[in-house]
């Protein structure tokens, strides 16, 4: 991509077929994890398969800098092309093995769940890859393209396609497995539109002359400085803010659901739901925000507001009882899940306008592991404190750990002048 070659109008149409095509690849991949969920219920999966199927996520999640460095060498369109393209084959092969061999399922069923977690962790990192190039040739067509990932992930993830996809597993295996494949095979078509619209380049071929290409070995020093001090782009950043977001995440929305006189399900339903309602409408307000200056400095402001929404938050958590608690976890879940995805829009866009090449790859790469070991770590730590117990504990680490954000965010600040000159080197 080269925005002194592409048109504006063009751009944004490959934009538009490219997130069409996510849509309705997303809406499968998330119909078969509401879908595990309901096998779960069901009692055809063990209880501890939701852990089994968590940890092999997280796992596969480790390896983003092994995945960005071999997809690297492709182009971004034709890697999620191809993503979808497989995920609609192996989908059509469980569907028929299933359909020959019934005394199959669950065999099957968990061969085929496992291998689904591969492909939202591939286009977890070629979505950025796509996300960059848009980035290099027009900034806010990347910040579009960012807000309605993070829109459409928060609406049709978690309002619309895991319940239905739960619903699914208790009428047929065979529909649900049906439906992806129909999804999978529609967002291949769409991406494919998208593709010939706008090619994109391998990103190994942004910086040949800068650079070396991935994988080259590299002093450990430097790559260490280059994952920490790069403020809100970093690897740490995202360490951190998953760290806190996970302690102060479902943890604290059980807490506010056990203190409803509904029933626990269902107030746990509509807390979620909360979330998911302000993490639709986030990324938008991100996106207004993004025209009113410097990224790193609204991404530093957020934070402290955040901070001191979760210092209130704690102390109301702290104070009441009974059906109020209830009440403070719906607003805490609706506003959490809006400065999160603001945030998270803020930042992706951020990265992607400030780095090209092998060190965009690097640095994007390792911060999806941070993320993965900031989930895990978090997860350990909600335990630990007893955060069903004590939710206001939970929150008050949430505060913490988004200050110790702030605080390293400040170093973007600094960076300012070497962003703009990755921008045009790097």
């Amino acid at each position: 991509m080269s925005s002194s070659s592409i048109p504006a109008r063009t751009l944004a149409h490959a934009r538009r077929w490219m997130t069409a095509g996510l849509v309705v690849s997303i809406l499968g991949t998330r119909l078969i994890e509401g879908g595990s969920d309901g096998l779960v219920a069901l009692g055809l999966l063990p209880v501890v398969w939701v852990a089994v199927l968590t940890t092999a996520g997280e796992l596969i999640s480790f390896a983003s800098p092994v995945m960005a460095s071999f997809f690297a060498r492709f182009s971004p369109a034709g890697v999620l092309i191809a993503s979808d393209l497989l995920e609609a084959v192996v989908s059509a092969v469980a569907f028929i093995i299933i359909l020959v061999a019934p005394s199959l399922l669950v065999p099957v069923l968990i061969v085929y769940l496992l291998i689904s977690v591969v492909f939202p962790a591939i286009t977890d990192v070629v979505e950025e890859f796509y996300g960059q190039q848009l980035a290099q040739a027009d900034p806010d067509e990347a910040m579009t393209f960012n807000a309605s990932i993070y829109s459409i992930l928060a609406f049709i993830g978690i309002v619309f396609a895991m319940p239905l996809g739960s619903v699914l597993a208790g009428v047929s295996i065979h529909v649900l497995l049906a439906a992806n494949m129909t999804l999978s095979a529609a967002g291949t078509l769409l991406r494919f539109v998208s593709s010939r619209t706008v090619v994109t380049l391998p990103p190994v071929e942004q910086d040949a002359e800068d650079f070396a290409v991935f994988g080259k070995r590299m002093a450990f020093k430097p790559f260490m400085k280059d994952l920490v001090t790069t403020g809100v782009a970093s690897p740490l950043f995202s360490f951190l803010t998953a760290t806190g977001a996970t302690v102060g995440g479902i943890y604290v929305y059980l807490a506010g659901a056990a203190s409803s006189d509904m029933p626990p399900t269902d107030a746990l339903g509509l807390t979620v739901a909360a979330f998911g309602v302000g993490a639709t409408i986030g990324p938008w307000i991100a996106k207004a925000l993004s025209k009113l200056g410097d990224l790193s400095r609204t991404v530093s402001r957020l934070l402290w507001m955040t901070v001191v929404f979760l210092l209130a938050l704690s102390i109301a958590f702290a104070t009441a009882n009974g059906q109020i608690s209830w009440w403070i976890g719906i607003v805490y879940a609706l506003f959490i899940g809006f400065l999160a995805r603001m945030r998270a829009v803020l930042t992706t866009t951020l990265r992607q306008r400030s780095f090209r090449g092998s060190r965009f790859g690097r640095i994007m790469s390792w911060s999806f592991a941070a993320t993965a070991l900031g989930t895990s770590v978090g997860s350990w730590l909600a335990i630990v404190v007893n955060a069903t117990e004590f939710p206001q504990v939970a929150v008050f680490i949430y505060a913490l750990f988004l200050v110790a954000a702030a605080l390293l965010a400040m170093q973007t600040h600094k960076n300012t002048d070497c962003y703009a000159a990755a921008g045009r080197k790097v």
